[in-house]
């Protein structure tokens, strides 16, 4: 069985809440800035898993990794060796250079360190060395900066946590966002492999959303002009930015409604809002599955699982 060492950060204390809630989604344990787990995900989905290691050996100090190295014979052309930098443990650069070429020796084939097609990397934690294939996620912003947004929109590093903690592992579920905005969720839901589609009310803002998706080669018929209350199919989960009246107030009795009706329209919903409505889901008999936030200075986005 594959085993993989998980690398997570997220930025304190404004993505504590939201990366924590997240990680317990996918791996069901508190979150680890290094963790050991055989689960084989789609990592990328996470702005907050920065990398992982495919593991092909651990031991207690380099000779005993050189020794599993040798028993696998192994070639590759164009690889690289680099030791992984952690906040556990700290190898000074000179002894971490003399332990890659070491490793490097029982590899067939050739190295470049310039333009190598498969990265190597090691690192100790603790007491333990571990060796493995490098994969990395620099790809999870890249429909940060669409053609069509407002200052308001909902970031991208959120978009992608609320699929995740309504989704967990599962990318085989039917997703929508039925006040999609300017499609932040859709985009991002589509580049995470999920079926995602969106509708919007406004005329305007539905077809911003139907430019942003053809701008990145999407079908913009996955967004529509449509009323929340006029949605007639049902889906596995629902995610709803709560409008919260940045242009004009919006009672919070309405709010909550928006809320309902998607809760009505899927199996579970993930609403993100501004005011922390728990009382009030509870008040109205709604479920909480989960809960957490994401603030910048002093506003605040409550993501909160739901189910009727």
């Amino acid at each position: 069985m594959k085993k993989y060492l998980y690398i997570s950060n997220y930025f304190e204390p404004n993505e504590s809440s939201l990366a924590q809630c997240e990680f317990k989604t996918f791996f069901n344990c508190d979150f680890e800035h290094y963790h050991l787990s055989d689960l084989d995900f789609h990592f990328q989905r996470s702005a907050f898993i920065k990398d992982r290691i495919l593991l092909l050996c651990q031991g207690k100090n380099i000779e005993e990794l050189v020794s599993q190295l040798e028993k696998r014979h192994m070639y590759y052309e164009d690889f690289k060796i680099v030791y992984y930098k952690n906040r556990i443990t700290h190898l000074d650069y000179q002894t971490s250079l003399i332990h890659a070429q070491r490793l490097s020796d029982p590899i067939d084939g050739s190295t470049d360190l310039s333009h190598p097609k498969i990265i190597f990397a090691y690192t100790l934690i603790e007491d333990t060395y571990y060796f493995g294939i490098l994969e990395s996620n620099k790809k999870w912003n890249q429909y940060e900066y669409k053609p069509h947004s407002y200052s308001h929109s909902l970031p991208v590093r959120i978009a992608r946590s609320a699929i995740n903690i309504g989704a967990g592992i599962d990318e085989k579920i039917r997703i929508i966002d039925p006040c999609c905005g300017v499609g932040t969720v859709v985009l991002e839901g589509l580049s995470m492999g999920f079926k995602i589609i969106g509708s919007d009310i406004n005329r305007d803002i539905s077809y911003k959303a139907r430019l942003n998706l053809e701008y990145f080669g999407y079908d913009p018929k996955l967004i529509s002009r449509k009323d929340i209350y006029d949605i007639r199919e049902y889906y596995d989960l629902s995610i709803i930015d709560v409008p919260y009246g940045v242009y004009h107030y919006i009672p919070k009795e309405i709010q909550l409604a928006l809320i309902k009706q998607s809760i009505s329209i899927s199996r579970r919903c993930v609403a993100i809002t501004h005011l922390d409505f728990s009382d009030e889901y509870k008040k109205t008999g709604l479920q909480i599955e989960k809960s957490c936030y994401y603030r910048k200075g002093n506003f605040y986005r409550y993501l909160t699982v739901l189910k009727g």
